[in-house]
């Protein structure tokens, strides 16, 4: 038997159920202006480039480089036990403006961790829900030249 999740789960709304159930499905999703082709990151009624409310959901890359990070010694209870842990803002790879997507940072030494490092996103079920959960990795062997 599995033992309970504790954590926080998201709140899924009709907004944005599209990019939760693409998780479930291994994919990851953000919303699109249809009009203007402007990405939009959180899910919002109207397009913020052009104020279209033709707004899809459509497949990312869901590859980017680190924009920023914080290396978290001291978290919230519920996350305790997995201090000390990286929090990374992810520029995507998408374009043609950048699309800057808040994460966690899985996989990495923690003096490793840089901006500019390049990461993807990796897919977490949670045990006993119908849930799936996004976190980052580096994209190359830490180490090697693969994407500097």
């Amino acid at each position: 038997m599995t033992a309970p999740y504790l954590k926080p789960l998201p709140q899924v709304s009709e907004e944005n159920r599209p990019f939760w159930d693409g998780l479930i499905e291994r994919e990851f999703r953000g919303p699109r202006c249809r009009d203007c082709g402007q990405f939009g990151w959180v899910p919002y009624p109207a397009c913020r480039n052009c104020f279209s409310t033709d707004i899809e959901w459509v497949p990312l890359s869901g590859r980017g480089v680190i924009f920023s990070y914080s290396i978290v010694h001291r978290g919230p209870a519920a996350f305790a036990g997995d201090v000390p842990y990286v929090v990374v803002l992810v520029e995507l790879a998408e374009r043609p403006q950048p699309m800057i997507v808040l994460g966690q940072l899985d996989d990495c030494p923690l003096d490793q961790v840089r901006v500019g490092l390049p990461v993807e996103v990796t897919f977490h079920d949670v045990p006993g829900e119908d849930v799936t959960l996004y976190r980052f990795a580096p994209a190359a062997p830490l180490g090697s030249n693969g994407g500097e």
